[in-house]
């Protein structure tokens, strides 16, 4: 190589390093000034020299406590967006180091590489360097309590006041990932409402199953949050500690709200997260007509399904809302369902919908609470609505084993809740799931216990079912650890295992069929695949694998 060469060659590397020196360095004044900076706080922030109290086996701050109501954690917060926030951190400040530490090692599951970990990390700083616009003063003001009165266990993740008000956007990330190609999302929540002549006493009466499936410390660490805002209506919401949005709650003037995902896309820009919208609908609306004034006037960046009910109105209301169009479905007759596919005018045959509504579960679900509602006209109960959040049938009744996608209760509920608006009572399950006793708490005086209301437990906990139906997931999963590594043995002899603990499960099939084609036996293979079509498949993507599948086992050589 000539001198000449070798100088140019030397100005062209020193130039490359050069200009990623000043990309580098550009990235981060940008993500600097992408960092949110909290609201100025107010004159009086005497809150802030306050230390927990225990007496009368609570933990006190101030006017705001917790404590336990039959084994479920439960907080009360009262006062200014301050002294609710301050108070949240402080007394669930474990519970917030606990979710923390397991959602970013959840993250962490899906993106184990450091660069690429820090590389998403300052895009969504950058993506989200608007959020603040978007969240009212006073719930930026609470999100700010927080963190005041909660320690940050991880500085290296960035400043605290900026990484929990984009926490609030988690849930809204997730909704973009139903029909997002890249990801084989399991979005599955389900809701409805009924009154009048189809409930027993004509009360409104509401449930939801939450199958937001992140880490598993989102189902075993809820909390119940009664909360009394200065300036705004009382609320009770089944949520997670240092949340200050909702996504399953009820006012003290009788309004509730869920939220459910519906098929969405990639936003070009940020708006307000769902959860905080449904805040405000629970801390200022008193009727319908107030609870939509709320919804039109959000500007969210996701797709959503909502039901709204309101003891003045005597019903409820599925709003389909995207970030342009928003639609009201009035119901039919005294009930309504309120599943994950968009059902009104101009939102029902756009594409994305129509594809989800084949490729997913939503219909299913729909279809069999719809079946449970009918069956069950002029008696549905609190009681009789969590049996509705629990059922494991498919439409018509039939049992396709447990863990099924397609049905209402496929054991991966974050929460549920049950509401009766109408006498104030709200019902949080325990865990497992929706599993679990629901206990009951009254909206008018959260003091007053209510044991008497409480719904027992599933009986699959106690017959051992759930625990059959986990270790036989448990086998699945290792199964296909033992397929990739080769080992078609062991995939054939957990499938086997599969199907005991958990019978007629399509899965196990889909198991023991590609293991058997792994060695060789496609007369076999092929009557596991044929077997595992027969019952049932929950997505159209798993449906199209095994006839795949099945035309390999077939082939001759």
């Amino acid at each position: 190589m000539s001198k000449r060469i070798k100088i140019w060659a030397k100005r062209i590397l020193l130039g490359v390093i050069l200009l990623a020196l000043v990309g580098w360095i550009t990235a981060l004044i940008v993500v600097h000034h992408s960092i949110a900076t909290p609201p100025a706080l107010p004159t009086d922030v005497s809150v802030l020299q306050l230390k927990p109290e225990v007496r009368a086996g609570k933990t006190w701050l101030g006017k705001s406590w917790t404590g336990e109501r039959e084994g479920l954690p439960v907080v009360y917060l009262k006062g200014s967006p301050l002294e609710i926030g301050f108070a949240d951190g402080t007394l669930m400040q474990e519970k917030m180091h606990t979710l923390e530490n397991e959602f970013l090692h959840m993250i962490q599951g899906y993106v184990p590489q450091h660069w690429l970990m820090e590389l998403l990390k300052n895009y969504v700083i950058y993506r989200n360097r608007h959020l603040s616009e978007f969240v009212p003063v006073d719930y930026r003001m609470e999100i700010y309590g927080t963190t005041l009165g909660c320690p940050d266990i991880h500085p290296e993740e960035g400043n605290f006041y900026n990484r929990l008000l984009n926490y609030h956007a988690a849930h809204d990330v997730s909704y973009m990932m139903i029909d997002n190609p890249f990801i084989n999302a399991r979005a599955g929540c389900t809701a409805f409402g009924a009154w009048g002549d189809a409930t027993a006493n004509q009360h409104l009466i509401t449930g939801r199953n939450f199958d937001w499936e992140a880490a598993e410390v989102f189902s075993t660490n809820r909390v119940v949050e009664m909360c009394e805002p200065d300036g705004g209506i009382p609320f009770i919401s089944l949520s997670w500690a240092g949340m200050a949005g909702v996504v399953s709650g009820m006012n003290r003037a009788g309004i509730s709200v869920t939220v459910n995902g519906a098929p969405s896309h990639l936003p070009n820009e940020i708006g307000t997260p769902v959860a905080i919208v449904a805040r405000d609908i629970l801390q200022h609306a008193h009727t319908l007509e107030e609870s939509l004034k709320i919804l039109r006037a959000a500007h969210v960046f996701v797709s959503t399904i909502w039901l709204v009910g309101s003891r003045a109105d005597g019903k409820f209301v599925v709003v389909e809302k995207t970030p342009t169009v928003m639609n009201v479905r009035e119901p039919v007759g005294d009930s309504i369902v309120c599943p994950n596919h968009f059902e009104t005018d101009g939102l029902k045959d756009d594409p994305r919908n129509t594809n989800y509504m084949v490729e997913a579960t939503s219909v299913s679900r729909d279809a069999r609470l719809k079946e449970l509602i009918q069956a069950s006209q002029g008696t549905i109960s609190p009681a009789q609505a969590v049996d509705f959040l629990r059922d494991r049938k498919l439409p018509g009744g039939i049992f396709a084993g447990d863990n099924h996608r397609g049905s209402l209760n496929a054991f991966i509920a974050t929460h549920a809740v049950v509401m009766d608006l109408t006498a104030g009572i709200f019902w949080a399950a325990s865990a497992p799931n929706q599993l679990g006793k629901f206990v009951a708490f009254d909206v008018n005086d959260f003091n007053h216990e209510l044991p008497a209301l409480t719904i027992s437990a599933d009986a699959t906990l106690a017959d051992g079912e759930f625990e059959h139906a986990r270790q036989a997931q448990q086998c699945l999963a290792d199964g296909l650890i033992a397929l990739k590594k080769k080992d078609a043995p062991t995939a054939l002899q957990l499938g086997n295992q599969a199907e005991t603990l958990n019978p007629g499960f399509y899965q196990n099939s889909t198991l023991r069929g590609r293991a058997l084609l792994s060695l060789g036996k496609r007369t076999e293979a092929a009557a596991a695949f044929t077997q595992a079509l027969s019952e049932q498949p929950a997505f159209l993507k798993e449906k199209q694998q095994l006839e795949e599948w099945l035309r390999q086992a077939k082939a001759t050589n």
